[in-house]
């Protein structure tokens, strides 16, 4: 395996020229508005206005709101920005009151560029985020989920701002009404397999899939639905030196009758994956930044083929889990699954920012609203019983698998607990301290410095990493 270099894509609208901009990526003026853009493929902006789909940054044929997606709108004097509810690509945006200047982008790393044409300075909060909608960088925030804003001249000399809300579709949620497991768990998979065959009317012919199989429940679900239904899938699996679950994914593809690629990780790929999962994140909590390193890992190095279509089980866990505790409240799993779900609507842990980057086409569809409904609307006593969790989920799978794979009881080794902390072991060495969030936040300080010195992509991983720790000993981690 090698390292993949990424090219970031992106969007910027402002209401001024951004210099340092025009280099980069094709522009565009619109009367007044100044458009910047680096799409996929060598996409282009047509002459006159246009609107973007966010996730994917191609030219949007529709902007209506039922669909749950996130657009960018740009008219004559107008700019529209309507975001998902879902909210898993981020729209930021930075105003300077008193010079009437603003704008609104997609990539929080082009903020060291944008901020000084806005005629401010770039500067780190030194504190962890209060709201979802903070980021690291002062005057820079993110737009809420489910706000529709326009931003538009008046008078020929004042851009104003208008702001609407949609209702939160995760506030109808509070009385999950589906209370049988096994029919729960058979309405999921059949909105799974609507999602994947979704994906796959999409999808050009010809093109092959692959999916990230772990020894657990929800990748192995997204695996058999995709090879039941005649779709050319090859799974990986991931280990590390912390354990993996090769064994167990092997014995599901056995089942099925297809073959399994493993990818062999070590702990220094996975530790020099870091700030690159810092930077397309945006975000330096030490729990999201460590969940996300196998996929990062895998995307830097290119364990899975280009032209391969990755589906993940990604998102699963938090609209079908629940710790198990058995003193907890029925209403106390109801608001550990929303809580969950809110949260990563900020987090950025389903984004499509990497995989843009790297070329690749990747979907979660747990992550899809019709699969979320239907796990949303189940009780908790069907997704937690008899101490074992998803257990809507394994008893429909139990219909079409053995029982040994389809309730296998799954031990966190590299999603979870077991790559945790040994990167967790591994930073103490480097840093010297057990505050690993610092590093994170040095991570990040070293990717802006880094742009605004006009090195917008990752190059060196270890130089970035190593940067980052002097910056923790010298205790300019930028917190």
């Amino acid at each position: 395996m090698n390292h993949v270099t990424p090219l970031s894509k992106w969007c910027v609208v402002g209401n001024t020229p951004i210099p340092d901009l025009a280099p980069l990526a094709r522009s565009a003026d619109l009367d007044g508005l100044h458009a910047y853009y680096r799409g996929p493929d060598g996409a282009v902006l047509p002459d006159g206005p246009f609107a973007l789909d966010i996730g994917t940054l191609t030219l949007h044929q529709s902007t209506r709101h039922e669909d749950h997606r996130s657009f960018l709108r740009v008219e004559p004097e107008t700019v529209t920005v309507r975001v998902s509810p879902l909210n898993e690509d981020p729209v930021y945006y930075a105003v300077n009151r008193l010079r009437g200047l603003f704008a609104y982008f997609t990539d929080l790393l082009l903020a060291p560029l944008v901020l000084p044409a806005l005629g401010k300075s770039v500067e780190f909060t030194h504190t962890s985020p209060v709201h979802g909608t903070d980021t690291p960088l002062l005057g820079v925030r993110r737009l809420p989920y489910g706000v529709l804003t326009r931003t538009q001249l008046r008078g020929g000399e004042t851009w104003l701002t208008d702001a609407s809300y949609e209702y939160d579709p995760l506030a109808g949620f509070r009385a999950p009404h589906r209370d049988d497991p096994l029919s729960a768990g058979e309405a999921q998979i059949k909105a799974l397999t609507a999602e994947i065959e979704r994906i796959d009317r999409t999808t050009p012919d010809g093109i092959r899939y692959a999916t990230l199989l772990s020894g657990g429940i929800d990748s192995g679900t997204v695996t058999y639905l995709m090879a039941t239904s005649g779709l050319s899938v090859t799974p990986y699996s991931v280990g590390t030196p912390w354990g993996d679950e090769l064994a167990d994914a092997a014995e599901l593809c056995a089942e099925l009758g297809i073959g399994l690629e493993p990818v062999q990780l070590t702990e220094d790929q996975i530790v020099a994956s870091i700030p690159e999962a810092v930077r397309w994140l945006g975000v330096t909590e030490p729990e999201v930044v460590e969940v996300a390193l196998t996929a990062t890992t895998v995307q830097r190095l290119g364990a899975i083929p280009e032209d391969r279509v990755l589906l993940t089980g990604y998102g699963s866990d938090l609209i079908n889990a629940g710790l198990y505790r058995p003193y907890d409240h029925r209403d106390d799993l109801i608001e550990q699954v929303l809580t969950a779900v809110d949260r990563t609507r900020y987090s950025n842990e389903l984004s499509n920012r990497m995989p843009l980057a790297y070329g690749t086409t990747t979907h979660h569809p747990f992550w899809s609203w019709p699969v979320m409904r239907v796990a949303l609307e189940t009780a908790p006593e069907c997704k937690v019983r008899e101490g074992r969790e998803k257990y809507h989920l394994r008893a429909a799978m139990g219909t079409r698998l053995p029982e040994p794979i389809a309730w296998r009881r799954k031990i966190a080794v590299h999603h979870g607990g077991g790559l945790q902390q040994g990167v967790i072991r591994r930073l103490e060495k480097e840093t010297g301290t057990e505050e690993r969030g610092r590093f994170y936040a040095a991570c990040f300080a070293e990717l802006v410095l880094r742009v605004a010195g006009g090195e917008l992509e990752p190059a060196d991983p270890w130089s970035l990493f190593e940067a980052a720790v002097r910056r923790v000993r010298d205790g300019a981690d930028g917190r």
